[in-house]
């Protein structure tokens, strides 16, 4: 047997450095340098892979760089490596690597919160994603990125701004091989709207207010506005960028309003309230019928579509008559009652009394503008107490008891003779002549007031007879004294006349009453005339009529740091008093009074602009008197010179006044006027009270306004607040000594109020009246004559008739030397 041995080939040194270069979700690129010390020719390279199927494929290249394809996405293989030539092979070089997994499929918010977004997805496609790890990455508005990881297939990624837009960033990874990413944007919620509330209302509209949801800062955010009204389908949605928004609704109605913020497509928690709109007015309110005791008033209720759920209140204060008791103790407050009807009967009534009525429709506590009457009750019919005869039976004297309330005049009806009486001849005897003796004549009393009658029960009079006697003897006697009382009479009146015509004309001035509506122009101009020498007199008139009140309490030392001027004084009667601080003299003191208006006798407290020590003294005031509405018409400085201490917080920062914190809630600045809101809160009782001031800030010191319109334009803003907000205590209304500008304002509204109400006004005559209150209200004749300048104003802007040319309303120059600050 033959044998034979060849020469064995000798053993190749193996690949180094095998690394993978790059994979994709279905193939790996490996690289690898060359066996070193050879001829690197005529090299060829085996790659071989096993996956986790078992399967094997082998390929050889003369690369060192190497593809494998057709790879499973998101797998491992193991690749060997090694090196031939010549028919020698190296030892394998060994390497475990894997695909790239596919991306997360149907990436999605699962949910969000104002903190927090939960995203969640599906597995990649491919085989067995056991055991992938996801990664996400989040990107903030600021570009700043936290990433995390997770083996689930949803993550809550928590510790966000709310109303703020992420980038989200997810892929997997498979033995540390990441996929490709999935993105998406998403934001968090807004927080919810904070503040909602109803911040004024008409009988068409209801304005809402509210504060923006708390976060940092960000660009608008859109606010949604969802509303609906009760008992119906009916709904409206309003968006707007602003924190406040003006919805047209139907009159009396209730309303559930939602708002929510918006931003980026995300929507915060809702926030809900109640709201109503205001009913509207009552029309043709009259007097139907009265009595000495009552009056019946009946109106229509307005057309609104929940009319037939009205409370209709009626309210009624005494206006008086001439035989009531003036001044303070015989003042009256408002009384009011209500009804499901349109027609009520106001009973325990004063007869012959003139009483101011004001009707409004009520719904869900929100009240309708005021229709006002002015009506009388009957007077009271007399008693007579006494019938006696005189003059021999040839007259009778009646006498009667004067009848409670009111009355104008009497008739005293003897037979069929009637003679008329003044209110003085109540209680006193009243002859009645032209009678015969020894008859019986009925008699009765009649009371006049207000145009209406009220006739006494009647009684029996009895003449004597012995006049019969003597007519006979005395008759030609008689003849003879009348033929010389009639030449004496006649005599005296002509020597009357004459003396009459002497009487100096400055004795027989008459400053006015009220003055009708049309008339008024032509009292203006009358008054202009000769440099204001008419508006001169009335002016002086005012100033010279005596109203010396006690004022000892305003004159106390403990009080005298607390009076801005020495000469601008409260009077006893009339001031407003603070409930007194245990341990502090003086602390029921402040210098602020009562002020008679239209309907009540204290319609308004007029009041000096606080000092830096009585600041906390002027909160009390308005809390005490739960005065909703307060009305400023001074600067704080003026001229270099302080008017009035700011009393009011600067900013959203509250100030505390002993047991009373103020917050400044808004503040809506114009050209003339401020108005603010402020919340008013007792920190002991907790309770608070809402506050808005209507500050006018272009009232010139020491003047008057260049025009009358900006302050009717203020004053008609005023008068709607008033009468919208119904209830709580008497405005407040304060310059700097609270007499001048005040006196004026209070003024103004009282007398075109009046003028609405009654088509007569009388400046003059309500000055007066201010003044037996507060003294030196409407301080110069500057602003007496610019008052009557405003309400002329007011009436050709109320005429349809243009205005004539070189209308008189424009300010003349005034100068008062009596003047001081008001």
């Amino acid at each position: 047997m033959c044998s034979w041995t060849g020469a064995r080939a000798a053993a190749l040194p193996p690949v180094t450095n095998l690394t993978v270069k790059a994979w994709t979700t279905s193939s790996i690129t490996l690289r690898w340098e060359a066996p070193s010390g050879l001829d690197q020719q005529n090299y060829t390279y085996w790659v071989r892979w096993t996956g986790q199927s078992d399967k094997t494929e082998t390929r050889n290249t003369t690369d060192t760089i190497f593809t494998a394809e057709g790879l499973d996405p998101g797998s491992s293989y193991e690749f060997s490596v090694w090196v031939e030539k010549d028919g020698a092979n190296s030892s394998e070089e060994t390497l475990n690597a894997t695909t790239a997994p596919n991306p997360v499929r149907n990436l999605g918010v699962e949910t969000q919160t104002t903190s927090s977004i939960t995203l969640r997805w599906e597995v990649p496609e491919g085989p067995d994603p056991q055991g992938y790890t996801y990664w996400v990455q989040c990107t903030g508005d600021g570009g700043t990125s936290e990433t995390r990881s997770t083996t689930n297939t949803s993550v809550s990624v928590e510790g966000l701004e709310p109303g703020t837009l992420y980038e989200f960033s997810v892929w997997a990874e498979a033995n540390g091989v990441p996929g490709s990413n999935q993105t998406l944007n998403s934001s968090t919620v807004p927080n919810a709207v904070t503040s909602l509330r109803v911040e004024d209302w008409t009988n068409s509209s209801l304005t809402l207010s509210w504060t923006a949801p708390q976060g940092p800062p960000h660009p608008p955010y859109t606010y949604s506005v969802s509303w609906v009204e009760e008992g119906t389908p009916a709904s409206g949605t309003r968006h707007t960028l602003d924190t406040r928004v003006v919805l047209e609704l139907e009159a009396g109605s209730l309303y559930t309003f939602t708002v929510w913020a918006e931003r980026n497509g995300a929507s915060s928690d809702n926030r809900t309230l109640t709201g109503a709109t205001a009913p509207s007015e009552v029309t043709g309110l009259q007097n139907e019928t009265q009595t000495s005791t009552s009056v019946t008033l009946q109106w229509e209720a307005p057309a609104d579509p929940h009319s037939q759920l009205y409370v209709f209140w009626v309210q009624w204060v005494s206006g008086g008559h001439p035989q009531g008791e003036q001044g303070p103790q015989g003042r009256q407050a408002n009384q009011t009652g209500k009804t499901n009807e349109t027609r009520f009967e106001v009973e325990a009534l004063e007869p012959g009394t003139l009483y101011n009525f004001s009707v409004w429709a009520e719904r869900n506590n929100v009240a309708s503008s005021t229709r006002s009457l002015r009506a009388s009750t009957a007077p009271d019919p007399v008693t007579i107490t006494s019938c006696s005869s005189a003059s021999g039976g040839y007259k009778v004297v009646v006498t009667w008891s004067c009848p409670p309330g009111g009355y104008e005049a009497f008739e005293l009806e003897v037979g069929r003779q009637r003679v008329s009486q003044p209110p003085s001849s109540c209680g006193k005897g009243v002859s009645m002549s032209g009678l015969g003796p020894a008859k019986s004549y009925p008699a009765v009393v009649t009371t006049l007031w207000d145009g209406m009658r009220a006739q006494s029960a009647s009684v029996t009079c009895h003449t004597e007879s012995a006049g019969v006697i003597a007519g006979a003897i005395i008759g030609v006697l008689l003849l003879l004294i009348l033929v010389g009382l009639l030449v004496f009479f006649l005599k005296r009146r002509h020597e009357k006349k004459i003396e009459k015509r002497q009487v100096p004309r400055d004795l027989v001035f008459s400053f006015p009453g009220d003055i009708l509506a049309e008339d008024f122009a032509d009292h203006v101009r009358k008054n202009e005339k000769d440099s204001c020498c008419g508006f001169a007199e009335e002016y002086q008139q005012l100033a010279l009529e005596d109203h010396s009140q006690s004022q000892m309490v305003a004159s106390a030392p403990e009080n005298s740091a607390k009076n801005r001027y020495r000469n601008v004084l409260p009077y006893d009667w009339s001031r407003v008093p603070l409930t007194p601080l245990r341990g502090e003299p003086g602390s029921e003191y402040i210098n602020a009074s009562f002020i008679p208006g239209l309907w009540s006798p204290q319609e308004f407290i007029a009041a000096q602009g606080p000092l830096p020590q009585t600041v906390g003294d002027f909160w009390r005031l308005v809390w005490e008197q739960q005065s909703h509405t307060l009305v400023m018409l001074t600067n704080c400085v003026e001229s270099g010179r302080v008017k009035c201490a700011h009393y009011w917080p600067l900013d959203a920062q509250p100030c505390t006044h002993g047991h009373l914190q103020v917050t400044l809630v808004a503040e809506e600045a114009m050209e003339n006027w401020t108005v603010r809101d402020m919340k008013l809160r007792h920190m002991q009782e907790q309770k608070a009270l809402s506050v808005r001031q209507f500050h006018f800030v272009t009232w010139p010191d020491h003047g008057v306004p260049h025009s009358p319109d900006p302050l009717l334009a203020f004053w008609k803003k005023l008068r709607q607040w008033l009468d919208q907000s119904m209830g709580g205590g008497p405005p407040i209304v304060h310059c700097s000594a609270g007499v001048g500008r005040t006196g004026t304002l209070i003024a103004l509204d009282v007398l075109l109020r009046q003028l609405e109400c009654e088509g007569l006004v009388g400046p003059f005559s309500y000055v007066r009246k201010m003044r037996e209150s507060r003294p030196l209200m409407v301080q110069t004749e500057a602003q007496y004559v610019f008052l009557h300048q405003c309400i002329l104003r007011f009436l050709q802007q109320s005429s349809p008739a243009p205005a004539k040319k070189g209308a008189i309303y424009e300010n003349l120059s005034y100068e008062n030397a009596a003047a001081t600050e008001a």
